[in-house]
Formats: structure tokens, sequence, C-alpha cells
């Protein structure tokens, strides 16, 4: 990574000593009235994070269950799976990212030595100090969302195994587990299984289930899946919720965490696909310099044959490279990364 990047061991081990000092605190108000906490890294720490995030956590097994943070993979591939389903059971995982610990990846480093030949325990130790805050994965870190999906790889791995005993369709979107069966009554003890599953789980060690938020639906009431409303005709519906929900987002954009910043062109996209003039919509609502920031605009509006207005592209900024820091900035915007949010 140093020899990449051109940065010395120096600057990344000083970097990786006062990482958990390196991140900016946002408080915002949940849907449930609660607040939740957001930790956005310094520009350098964001930086390294997002080089780890290419080379290192891209390049680990995640199960075919797990469909948030992956490309290719949207809200609606998770909602169609269930689509053929008469019932449907959703689990929430507790405080999620905090959940998963520094040692969890330590055990998982130890456990997958296919994937990390040749680290040492400094490695581990660095690289571990660069992706977790306080030992826990922070809310609004760019690498923890693929971290949690390679953590999560037991855990869906397990909970796959049971589905499939049972008949039944297993996704998990994040922290929500959903559960879908054609039969009655065949998802009554899975939420007890489940825990016994979790409970025992060696990585991620300390994941709980929030029963308060479980719930249970059928084809006679409301089925939703991740914002998806399942109809009653076996297709995924796009609830008014829903499109409010992607408003919403695009509104408070430079505030979302970054999980859901991953989440919002898939989101904007299934919308796009059903109804053509939703793009044109926020456009006209939000502005097209925001909207071309938050989602790969150019390639929706061709397929939707929509006519955008031509923007002159900004000149490009001078860099000075000087300090090991602006040198890391250069090599990622070389790169294609973007580093200057």
């Amino acid at each position: 990574m140093t020899t990449e990047l051109g940065l010395t061991w120096e600057f990344v081990a000083n970097l990786a000593g006062s990482a958990s000092y390196e991140y900016k605190k946002f408080i915002v108000r949940k849907k449930s009235g609660g607040l939740r906490e957001i930790f956005h890294p310094s520009r350098k720490l964001k930086a390294v994070q997002i080089w780890l995030l290419r080379n290192l956590l891209g390049q680990l097994p995640v199960h075919e269950s797990a469909t948030a943070y992956r490309t290719g993979i949207s809200i609606y591939d998770n909602a169609t799976r269930h689509t053929k389903s008469r019932y449907l059971l959703r689990i929430d995982l507790e405080n999620f990212f905090p959940s998963i610990r520094d040692s969890d990846f330590s055990a998982y480093v130890d456990s997958n030595q296919e994937n990390f030949k040749g680290w040492t325990e400094i490695d581990k130790a660095i690289v571990t100090s660069l992706m977790f805050r306080n030992g826990e994965l922070t809310i609004g870190a760019p690498t923890s969302p693929a971290l949690s999906n390679a953590l999560c790889f037991q855990l869906d791995v397990q909970l796959s195994k049971l589905a499939n005993n049972r008949g039944l369709v297993y996704t998990r979107y994040a922290d929500d587990l959903f559960f879908s069966s054609i039969k009655p009554g065949v998802l009554s003890s899975v939420l007890d299984e489940a825990q016994s599953i979790i409970d025992e789980l060696p990585i991620p060690a300390t994941l709980k289930i929030n029963r308060a938020k479980t719930r249970h639906s059928s084809k006679k009431g409301r089925r939703q899946v991740t914002g998806i409303v399942l109809g009653s005709d076996g297709k995924p519906h796009i609830s008014r919720t829903f499109k409010r929900s992607i408003r919403s987002m695009v509104h408070k954009f430079d505030l979302l965490r970054e999980d859901q910043k991953v989440a919002l062109p898939g989101m904007i996209s299934f919308v796009a696909g059903e109804e053509p003039g939703f793009l044109n919509s926020l456009i006209t609502k939000y502005g097209f310099e925001l909207i071309a920031r938050v989602t790969t605009i150019q390639s929706l509006a061709e397929r939707q044959r929509i006519h955008l207005p031509k923007v002159k592209p900004s000149p490009p900024k001078k860099v000075r490279a000087k300090s090991s820091t602006q040198v890391l900035f250069d090599t990622l915007r070389n790169a294609g990364f973007d580093v200057d949010d």
C-alpha cells in the first residue's frame, strides 16, 4: 500500500495510531425518533480507506444472500427473490455496524489466511486501526459496508442453511434479515432458531436481534421488503413511501451515511426504470448538478431517452503534491477515486 500510494511507512503507521481521532461526529434523527451518530473520516483517512476498499475488501468473498453494498445488485433484486412467497418474516439486527468489532476482523484474518498471505501481526494491527474507530465499525466510513458483508459471511452461510432446510428463501440487506415461505406456519420458529445461530457465531461475535422490530406479514396483508411492496400479483411495486424516502435522501445527501450513498443510485435506477419521469422530476426539484453527484445520471438518462442540459465542466484543480497527504490524494485522483468530499 505504501509503495502504490507513494507514502512512507511512517506516515501510514502514524495515521493508524491516530485514526480513531480522525473522525468528525454528526448527529442525525432516526425515522423512529431516536438519534444516530455518524462519524465521517478526515480526508487523508478516507483516502486510505478508499484504497483499502478497492484493493482489499473488494476481493473478499461475499455470500450470494447478501444483497446490500454490491455492484450490480439493488434493493429490487433483494425484493424479487421473495415475490413467489406468501409469508414473510423480517428480522432487524440491533446497532449493526458498531456491533462489529476489531476483534472480529482479527479473528477473520486468522481464519482466512488464503486471503491475507504474507500478512504480519503488525500489518493486521495497522489495517485494523485504519478501518475501526475505537474498536467499532463506524457508520460513515467507506470501508464499513463492504467489511460488514465480508465479516457476515458465516452468518449468511448458517442462515441460508436454515432456510434451505425449511424450504424458505433467505436474503440479508445490511442489518435486515428476510425469510419467506409459500407455506403457512413455517416461519413461526425461525426467529428463535436464527437467534441461536447468531448467539453462537464466532464472527461477528456480538450481533443481537432487535425483537421489537421483528415483523411477520402475509399475502393477505402488506408484504414489504426494503421499501418495495410485494403485490398479490407476484410482482414488486414501488410505494409512495419509497419514493418519498429517495427524495428525502437526495435532499440531505451530504449528511447521509456512506452505506446510504452507496444504495441511493440503485434506488433511483430502479424507480426510473419503472417510471421514466421520476429522474426528470428529481432534476427539476433538486437541480442537475446535485443529481449528477448522487448517481450515474448519464447512463440513466440514455436508457430513459431523457434530454439533459449541457453542463460546462469545471476546470481541473491545481494540486500541490508536496506533503505525504497531497501525494496520497494525487495518486488516488489519478486512479479515478473520489477523495474530494
